[in-house]
């Protein structure tokens, strides 16, 4: 099996109370919500958590993933 790829998202809130879901990039700083997705299918679903709720959940996910 090839090695797990994750890819980082970021919640951005408009003034308007609108969302936009984008794609995490090294220059972004200050505190943002996450959700990650995996290169075989798999993702989180959180609407939004902190960076070590996220972590761990990629963590976890790459020992039972690698598995089965």
């Amino acid at each position: 099996m090839s090695a797990h790829r994750i890819q980082w998202w970021v919640y951005a809130w408009n003034g308007d109370g609108t969302v936009h879901k984008m794609r995490r990039s090294r220059t972004m700083r200050g505190q943002w919500s996450y959700d990650v997705t995996c290169s075989c299918g798999w993702e989180t679903r959180t609407g939004g958590a902190v960076r070590s709720y996220i972590e761990r959940e990629v963590r976890i996910h790459k020992i039972i993933g690698s598995e089965s």
